[in-house]
């Protein structure tokens, strides 16, 4: 069972250049992409391995069992791209907001979003045919994928998953935290966030002050409970 997240950055040569894009794969079947700042996820079994395909070049495989930790996996691969993002140690500068980079997620896998699941769909035939409207083949032979349409709705909910989680990220961060209360960075910021991280349904409900008025009470919240 692929239960194990595997996150990290893809570089290229330079190990400065954010490469996205690069297909990112496991012998269990699970697929994933990296993205416009050169990050990705994908998840495997622990005695599965992964392996990073782009331009038709494929890496060596990484056993998963081999990887010390999980969510800082970063690989260099062997060419140099020419990116628009560049890392400049703890900084990266790029040139699109929240709302950009979710529209270009949208875009680069929208044949995953819009995917035909299959069914009886009719079709208009070429002109001068002589055909009038009939089935849409293609339709019907999608519906017997079974396989293809399970991976695809599964790749689906998981792209949408992680962007829902993007979004609580960009909104309920440790900056904004520390800046509120009286909450440091470390083991107590830590379990503050898990404790008490928003839902997604609910944070694009609220206004930036709601959320503000949330986070401040939910700390002292928090900092009761803390004490003996």
């Amino acid at each position: 069972m692929a239960q194990i997240k595997i996150s990290g950055t893809v570089y290229d040569s330079t190990k400065r250049n954010l490469v996205e894009g690069v297909q990112i794969a496991c012998t269990c079947g699970t697929m994933s992409f990296s993205d416009s700042t050169g990050g990705y996820s994908i998840y495997a079994g622990e005695k599965d391995s992964i392996f990073f395909f782009y331009r038709d070049k494929p890496t060596r495989l990484f056993a998963v069992s081999e990887i010390q930790d999980y969510n800082v996996f970063d690989i260099s691969l062997h060419l140099y791209v020419p990116g628009r993002y560049k890392q400049l140690k703890e900084i990266v500068i790029y040139g699109k907001n929240r709302r950009q980079d979710s529209i270009e997620n949208r875009l680069q896998y929208d044949k995953v979003f819009r995917y035909n699941a299959g069914g009886l769909q009719l079709s208009n035939a070429a002109p001068g045919s002589g055909i009038g409207v009939g089935l849409d083949i293609e339709s019907l032979i999608n519906l017997f994928r079974f396989r293809r349409n399970r991976s695809m709705l599964r790749f689906q909910e998981r792209l949408i998953k992680e962007e829902q989680d993007r979004y609580i990220n960009y909104r309920f961060n440790e900056t904004i935290i520390e800046k509120l209360t009286t909450l440091e960075k470390g083991d107590n910021m830590k379990q503050f966030m898990l404790r008490y991280r928003p839902e997604y349904e609910w944070l694009t409900t609220v206004l930036d002050i709601e959320l503000y008025q949330y986070i401040q009470l939910a700390a002292k919240e928090f900092l009761r409970w803390k004490q003996p």
